[in-house]
């Protein structure tokens, strides 16, 4: 099961936010990376045209991810956040060292899959 979901973004005191920007100057895969880099556990929060995604990691891993009102969860969640260009997103640092890893897999591994995903749907149908 997912930690419990954060506050929305209005919610959420200066103090708390580790991290904040906008998809447009950095994509979520590079917030990815400098948190997988950093070691870094906690969430992210995504919002992209309407929608809410949440994201946790634990020492820089991808535990689990949700895309509010969505089915997706997990990988599916994730590569689809991955996608989205535009938004903004929020890293707040939190404890999950007893939250279930629900993806099992190097965050590496999530972003060339994704990488991969993306790359076959913007090639031309032969």
């Amino acid at each position: 099961m997912a930690p419990a979901a954060p506050r929305d973004f209005s919610a959420t005191s200066e103090n708390d936010i580790g991290l904040r920007g906008r998809l447009e100057q950095f994509g979520l895969a590079t917030v990815l990376t400098f948190l997988d880099l950093e070691r870094r556990s906690g969430q992210i929060l995504v919002i992209s045209s309407g929608r809410v995604g949440r994201v946790w990691l634990r020492a820089g891993r991808v535990i689990s991810a949700r895309i509010e009102g969505s089915r997706r969860v997990n990988r599916a969640a994730i590569y689809e956040q991955l996608s989205w260009e535009r938004g903004k997103f929020e890293f707040t640092q939190a404890n999950l060292s007893t939250a279930v890893d629900e993806i099992n897999a190097p965050t590496t591994l999530l972003l060339v899959e994704a990488a991969r995903r993306a790359d076959e749907a913007s090639a031309p149908a032969y």
